[in-house]
């Protein structure tokens, strides 16, 4: 025992003091040892009695460990000891350390959780021990748990008794400070709230112009229409007062503009009314000159004069007024005048004959095109864009797809940025080819869309023209990548509305071959070969997979004849009706076997041979298979332990190349009487048993 708290409040269970026995027949040295070891633990005791344990009285409670800063005590409500704000002392029991803390709070459901704010350090997964504190001589601290107001007399705590300080709002009842608990002049601008003094608390006429801060009136403060022309000093509206657009016509007494008050440009034309004449009095002589008259194309001089200069060009005005205004007529000056001329005879006027006798940089044209062209013949000949690309499309001999369908999609749909096809993440722009639709006529090259936008077929291949013949090399994909696939579609129809279909073209040695229809094969090696999805051979395994029926049939002689696998059932039937054979080859040159052979028609067409368990025997020690007499050990076989009753079945030897029977002992009985033995006799029963 390690100190008076593990001491039992049994006596005779007190049997060792710190490790000293005290049991009965102790020896006389270890009297005086546990009395020294009884006196150590009463001075532990008085040192450390401000903690006290809680229990069954057996040591302090064992707690197991929740985290750095919780414990459960199981199966025990204690959270009315163990309550927030009390103090604790917590023993880690392997690493021998104490930790002190108070309780933050404790729960109980089942077992109490106990959270604790300690002073230094934390929990650890081990065994703990935890200890309450309790009012001592030496615990200079009292625990709120353990001084009630039971336990205070009343008027017994004065203001000695109080900290300075310590008597906050939470103590003060409400309603409770009365006038006489303020000390004169005690409340000053901090201890009143924001807009407490209202009206009712000031005196009327109290509030004086000394009282009002300097701004502090407001125009919030002012009443609507309380300011009359008596409250404003001469002079104390400025331009700064007045808001924009404010001084209406009725605000400005007649005659008070004056020209001094105009600055000078200010008047503009769309100032003047329209209806208003500016007479002459109103312009100052001298005033306007030619260089007000210059923007009258360029007038530098007497207007009148300039006027007079130009009715030279009246003639050539007149001449052109006069000339026939034919459609495509051209005004071409000749030297003298000007005359109306066709295109032809204007382009020759104008030296520019015809364009197919230009120089090739003679010509230019921006911004137009040339029509009308017909079909190129010689090297120097102009082509349509209608030849260029029928030219081009014959010159396409492939189509690089990065990847092909493998199943029938939904081709607006399963063509977007993002799907995945035969293994590969497509990216919009990727062009696609589209070869298993189930409609044919949606086969085609397709380019991916972005994600959320419907698929469309390439452009450069969107006619059966651009199609028909093409060879498409795709280059990624689980079952595509490296892959030809020929456009078989003759070049006749539209898009949408012929089959478009695309066959597997594998070079010498190159991936894999597509058979379609009937093939023959001489001298081929298959590697890995599916037959019709039915066959198919893969490093020397042969799969055959059921037909429509459920079975796999490997037909030998006709239908009536081969193998068939079916739900678990082997059938193997001869095509001429003879009996069914099995055989096993016993040696690698297959010189030698043994048949497995079904019993002729005569035996049965429903017999069945039923294995025997895991322990048993086929086939026994006979060369022909048949389980022989001399192999049943008789002599080494269990007593049946039991005595034999007429009932009893025995088997029976007709005779050498004879029947084995069965018979009852009870026959062997009849067959002693008959005989004239009597059936007590041991001897008379060997004698007739042989």
């Amino acid at each position: 025992m390690a100190g008076i708290k593990d001491y039992s409040t049994t006596q005779a269970s007190n049997t060792d003091l710190n490790g000293i026995s005290t049991a009965e027949g102790m020896l006389p040295s270890n009297l005086n040892n546990a009395i020294r070891a009884l006196m150590k633990n009463t001075r532990d005791f008085y040192n450390d009695a401000q903690w006290v344990e809680y229990g069954d009285g057996s040591g302090s409670y064992t707690a197991a460990y929740v985290s750095t800063t919780s414990f459960t005590i199981n199966g025990a409500d204690v959270t009315s000891e163990y309550h927030a704000g009390r103090r604790i002392k917590i023993y880690l029991g392997t690493t021998a350390a104490f930790r002190y803390g108070v309780i933050a709070s404790s729960s109980f459901s089942t077992n109490t959780t106990v959270n604790v704010t300690l002073d230094s350090g934390s929990l650890a997964n081990e065994t703990l021990s935890v200890y309450l504190a309790i009012l001592t001589k030496t615990n200079s601290s009292i625990p709120t748990e353990i001084i009630g107001t039971s336990n205070i007399s009343d008027s017994a705590v004065t203001t000695a008794k109080i900290a300075a300080d310590a008597v906050n709002g939470t103590k003060i009842a409400d309603d409770s400070i009365n006038s006489e608990h303020y000390v004169d002049g005690s409340i000053d601008t901090a201890h009143i709230a924001d807009a407490q003094i209202t009206t009712a608390k000031i005196t009327d006429s109290n509030v004086t112009t000394a009282k009002i801060a300097s701004d502090a009136i407001t125009g919030a403060k002012i009443a609507d229409d309380s300011i009359n022309s008596e409250h404003y000093v001469d002079g104390s509206i400025d331009t700064a007062h007045i808001a924009d657009s404010q001084i209406t016509t009725a605000k400005i007494a007649d005659s008070q503009i004056t020209s001094a008050k105009i600055t000078d440009g200010a008047i503009v034309n769309a100032d003047v009314n329209a209806s208003a004449a500016i007479a002459a009095t109103k312009i100052h002589d001298g005033t306007i000159s030619n260089t007000e008259f210059g923007y009258l194309n360029g007038v530098s001089s007497n207007i009148q004069d300039q006027i007079d200069a130009k009715g030279a060009s009246n003639a050539n005005l007149t001449a052109i007024g006069n000339l026939a205004k034919t459609d495509g007529n051209l005004i071409v000056g000749n030297g003298s005048t000007w005359v109306a001329e066709n295109g032809a005879t204007a382009r020759a006027s104008l030296g520019l004959g015809t364009i197919a006798t230009q120089a090739a940089n003679s010509v230019s044209i921006s911004g137009g095109s040339i029509t009308g062209l017909g079909t190129p013949s010689s090297s120097s000949d102009a082509a349509t864009k209608v030849y260029v690309d029928n030219l081009v499309t014959g010159l396409k001999t492939r189509i690089i797809c990065r990847v092909a369908t493998t199943a029938n999609i939904t081709t607006a749909t399963d063509l977007q940025a993002g799907d995945t096809l035969d293994g590969v993440t497509l990216v919009e722009g990727d062009r696609i080819l589209v070869k298993n639709q189930s409609t044919d006529t949606q086969n085609g090259v397709y380019l991916t869309a972005a994600s959320g936008q419907n698929a469309a077929r390439d452009p450069e291949f969107d006619t059966v023209a651009e199609l028909a013949g093409q060879m498409v090399i795709v280059q990624e994909g689980s079952a595509g990548a490296d892959k030809f696939f020929l456009c078989t579609t003759n070049n006749s129809g539209s898009i949408g509305s012929v089959s478009i279909t695309f066959t597997v073209v594998v070079p010498s040695n190159v991936g894999d071959v597509t058979l379609n229809g009937v093939q023959t094969l001489t001298n081929k090696t298959l590697t890995s070969p599916v037959i019709s999805e039915v066959v198919s051979v893969s490093n020397g395994n042969i799969s055959v997979l059921p037909n429509g029926s459920g079975k796999v049939l490997l037909d030998g002689n006709g239908s009536s004849g081969g193998i068939s696998v079916s739900d678990g059932l082997i059938d193997i039937r001869t095509g001429t009706g003879a009996v069914s054979k099995v055989k096993f080859y016993c040696e690698s040159s297959n010189a030698h076997a043994q048949t497995l052979q079904a019993q002729p028609h005569s035996a049965g067409s429903s017999s069945v041979s039923t294995l025997p368990a895991a322990t048993g025997t086929l086939i026994g020690t006979g060369d022909t298979g048949t389980l022989p007499l001399v192999a049943i050990d008789i002599d080494g076989g269990s007593d049946i332990g039991a005595d034999l009753t007429t009932s009893d079945l025995i088997v029976v030897d007709d005779g050498a190349g004879g029947t084995n029977k069965k018979a009852a002992l009870s026959r062997v009985v009849t067959l002693m009487s008959a005989q004239g033995f009597s059936t007590d006799d041991p001897t008379a029963l060997a004698i007739a048993l042989g």
